[in-house]
């Protein structure tokens, strides 16, 4: 009986393998974490493919042992095999770009900007005596579902909107090739490691805190090279 339900098992696991499901994400640049218009997704040796919307995000039928491709002008091609991926995905993709010789400048280590409050407001949602009221509209009604998904993605940029003001400005990167003595390309490899590993500092809501974090993360992986 044990090796009859064995036997089940590896079946289904090795259907479940070749089964198709559907695969959503986003794509995002590595180091702005700004989303990526119109990148293209194929599956792996085959003709299957999309392209992202406007927003980056993406929908791609796909099995678990296949490998998605993403290619995008001006970026680096990446691969992802999907076999131990969820089934809802974000996709950093690195720029690839060629830099000028760096220019050294005297700079602080403090953020030097004032940081601009760019909090957009989310879309009116249906609150809950309206959802209690009309159950089957709040859950399969498709604006009321869009509505939802907007403002999900307003949420998050608003959350992260002082992070992003302040890598994503010149002066910042002026200030760490300055301290560090190193290439702004170099740079932009770093804080593309920092924006993997250290997600959590993308809430944060001093600009100082974030240069210190992002200095102390630039000392020690440069000490380890």
């Amino acid at each position: 009986m044990l090796r009859v339900f064995l036997v089940l098992l590896c079946v289904a696991s090795f259907a479940e393998g070749f089964s198709q499901r559907l695969y959503k994400g986003i794509v995002v640049d590595s180091i702005s974490m700004k989303n990526i218009p119109d990148v293209h997704i194929t599956v792996k040796n085959s003709s299957r493919g999309v392209f992202a919307s406007t927003d980056g995000s993406f929908q791609i039928y796909a099995r678990a042992t296949d490998t998605l491709i993403f290619t995008s002008l001006g970026y680096i091609p990446l691969l992802l095999p999907l076999l131990f991926e969820e089934e809802v995905i974000m996709i950093l993709m690195k720029e690839n770009v060629h830099m000028l010789p760096n220019i050294t400048i005297n700079a602080t280590r403090l953020y030097p900007n004032k940081v601009i409050n760019q909090t957009k407001a989310e879309p009116k949602k249906m609150d809950a005596i309206e959802a209690v009221m009309s159950p089957i509209d709040y859950f399969f009604w498709r604006e009321e579902r869009d509505r939802r998904r907007l403002a999900k993605y307003i949420r998050e940029n608003n959350r992260t909107q002082t992070y992003r003001q302040v890598v994503l400005d010149p002066d910042v990167t002026k200030i760490m090739t300055d301290t560090y003595n190193i290439t702004e390309e170099k740079y932009f490899a770093l804080l593309a490691r920092f924006n993997q590993r250290r997600a959590d500092v993308h809430y944060y809501t001093d600009p100082d805190a974030i240069m210190e974090e992002l200095h102390n993360f630039i000392e020690a992986a440069l000490k380890r090279e």
